[in-house]
């Protein structure tokens, strides 16, 4: 009896010592995990500058919602752990900070500490700028002049460093919020603007045989839409129009390109007879004219190339165009557009959108 006794107290101390190195080895963990290689591991964006506004006397609650709201970190909780082990937070400093969203917690604090604090201009790219708005921003935001961006973007080397299998990088510089020097590289902007372009597009599952198309594309849309939630359904009609056996001609039939095709982007002075003169305004004369190689009114398929920089939202609707059966649309007073069949029902909404005007 007295040895089952001890032997049930020996089984009992050797689970208990068993749990206890369980726990010693957990916490050994944690602490590691904790102090040693969660601070250094990368972020969970690709690659986008965003700018920060820490507020005077941020404890590690308000400082860790406001980097996970920005995207900046995946866990608040696990940040706030580090900032109290690590005591980091007594070194942040109030203000506005410029944070890449695939910083190490490390290297966030390192920014909001004074290390890389904010320094240089803001400029803000919005979606469907073509080349030369772009260079337009640039030069008012003070980072580099027109003609340089103009050089950069006509330099074939840095095209080809860059893999763009174009003329110019048309549609290949991501629209979004950036921070330059300024009197910045102008080639180094552009290499910025593309590496933001290409982290951003990764996602989309298109091949490189594929790019080409789907950015062109996603610039018509992004030029026709006023609506996102309109852009997959606009996608979808020239997805259709593209099909030969649905549209045989092939025509896009898009507005947007025409007008490129005389004034957008950076390109030399047009060939195209229609365009002299061009004011904006599209004209019969502008539709019928063959010269312009972006007047989708006659050349079926898909123009040259992009004709402005397209959104997320566009892209995504370009690479997977939401099936439809429509194949003709019209603008409507609201902003929106009236989506059609067939041509008469088509002609129907364009009296609709003349009595709307």
């Amino acid at each position: 009896m007295a040895s089952a006794e001890r032997a049930t107290r020996s089984r009992r101390r050797t689970w208990l010592l068993v749990w206890a190195i369980l726990l010693v080895v957990a916490a050994a963990y944690t602490a590691w995990d904790v102090l040693v290689r969660y601070p250094g591991a990368p972020g969970p964006g690709m690659g986008r500058d965003l700018e920060v506004e820490v507020p005077k006397g941020a404890g590690p609650v308000t400082l860790s919602e406001l980097l996970h709201e920005k995207g900046l970190i995946e866990s608040p909780g696990r940040f706030r752990l580090w900032l109290r082990f690590s005591g980091r937070l007594a070194g942040v400093r109030a203000g506005r900070f410029v944070v890449t969203d695939d910083m190490s917690p490390r290297r966030i604090m390192d920014s909001l500490s004074g290390a890389a604090a904010y320094r240089g201009n803001r400029v803000t790219i919005p979606e469907g700028f073509d080349l030369d708005r772009i260079a337009d921003a640039l030069e008012a935001a003070g980072v580099v002049s027109e003609e340089s961006f103009f050089l950069a973007a006509w330099d074939t080397d840095l095209l080809d460093e860059l893999g763009i299998a174009s003329e110019t990088p048309e549609g290949y510089l991501f629209p979004d919020t950036y921070f330059f020097e300024p009197r910045s590289d102008p080639r180094d902007v552009v290499r910025r603007m593309h590496a933001t372009f290409e982290a951003r597009t990764s996602a989309l599952g298109v091949g490189p045989g594929e790019l080409h198309r789907v950015v062109t594309l996603a610039s018509i849309v992004q030029a026709e839409a006023r609506v996102e939630d309109e852009m997959p359904v606009i996608a979808g009609v020239y997805a259709n129009r593209l099909d030969r056996k649905l549209f045989p001609s092939g025509l896009l039939q898009a507005d947007p390109t025409v007008a490129y095709g005389c004034v957008g982007g950076i390109r030399p002075d047009p060939v195209a007879p229609s365009c002299s003169g061009f004011t904006g305004k599209l004209t019969r004369a502008h539709l019928e004219d063959p010269k312009n190689e972006y007047n989708t009114y006659r050349h079926p398929g898909l123009p040259p190339g992009p004709i402005c920089s397209p959104g997320m939202a566009a892209l995504e609707a370009a690479a997977s165009p939401r099936k439809v059966p429509f194949l003709y649309f019209v603008a409507s007073a609201t902003g929106r557009h009236r989506f059609a069949r067939t041509l008469a029902e088509h002609n129907a909404n364009v009296e609709l959108y003349k009595k709307g005007q």
